[in-house]
């Protein structure tokens, strides 16, 4: 074959390939998909807040202005002015506690002795009322001392409904939880003693009270009121749930063994200080120090 026979060929070649079909895939092309692509073109959806949960507004407790007195709980005005000093130490105790509460960004503190008869409850009840009284935030104070209750007996109120009801599972967060006569001040606890207190706060209820107390007043301090430390095994049921523990001291009343002992069991948790009962300190007279 000569080289004009060879390019002769090489044309006819070509002509007959532009003249043949163009071979097509068998397997179908994915068709455009305009939701995905306008999709890519909307700006996405803002996120809606979930709907504010609406609460049932809690019933109150009427407390007795002369058992409070009685119990030298400082209720109203005109016994914050009749006490004179001892307000005022109730007034320092309060910022001293608050600038740890606050430092440490807690919302749970229990407050605990080391033995019965130093006025742990008592303190308890005046700081959650000096507190609630500065309007910053919601104190909501639980009587956990079960065997021995007396926050309700001090400030001469009966509950209509007892704590002990939530813990067996009988009652809802809601329904044992009382307004007071002050302000952003909220109660809980019993009149009756609980035999199986210890039992009842190992379970998962007192974790449920504090979240729904969280939920519904959020910035809200819960004071726990917890027997004394050497009598019964709940106040250390309680205390790895809680932010930070604060020891009740009495002076002239407390052993020195006795306080160590109890700050030795105390000692794997935040203790946050000791609050001095009965101080002779100048400061507040003989009611407390800090």
């Amino acid at each position: 074959m000569t080289i004009q026979d060879a390019l002769e060929r090489a044309k006819q070649l070509h002509k007959a390939r532009e003249r043949a079909p163009i071979a097509r895939s068998e397997s179908p092309q994915p068709a455009l998909d305009e939701s995905a692509s306008l999709a890519t073109l909307r700006e996405p959806e803002p996120v809606r807040p979930e709907p504010a949960i609406r609460y049932s507004p809690l019933q109150r407790v009427e407390c007795d202005v002369a058992a409070c007195e009685g119990s030298r709980v400082l209720l109203t005005d005109e016994q914050l002015v009749v006490a004179g000093r001892a307000a005022a130490a109730y007034r320092l105790m309060r910022g001293r506690v608050l600038h740890r509460v606050n430092a440490g960004k807690w919302s749970c503190v229990g407050i605990t002795s080391s033995g019965p008869g130093e006025g742990k409850t008592v303190t308890t009840i005046n700081l959650a009322i000096a507190i609630a009284r500065e309007k910053q935030r919601t104190v909501v104070l639980l009587d956990l001392d079960m065997r021995h209750p007396s926050v309700f007996e001090r400030v001469g109120a009966e509950p209509p409904r007892e704590l002990s009801q939530f813990f067996l599972g009988n009652l809802e967060a809601q329904d044992v939880l009382f307004e007071t006569a002050v302000e952003n001040l909220v109660v809980a606890g019993n009149r009756a003693a609980v035999s199986t207190a210890s039992e009842l706060l190992a379970s998962k209820r007192f974790d449920e009270l504090l979240k729904y107390a969280r939920r519904r007043w959020p910035g809200a301090l819960v004071l726990v009121d917890l027997p004394p430390v050497l009598s019964t095994d709940e106040a250390l049921v309680i205390a790895p749930r809680v932010d930070a523990m604060f020891l009740v001291v009495c002076e002239g009343v407390t052993r020195r063994d006795s306080l160590a002992r109890a700050a030795n069991l105390l000692g794997d948790f935040n203790v946050a200080g000791i609050i001095m009962n009965q101080s002779t300190d100048d400061v507040g007279g003989d009611y407390y120090d800090y």
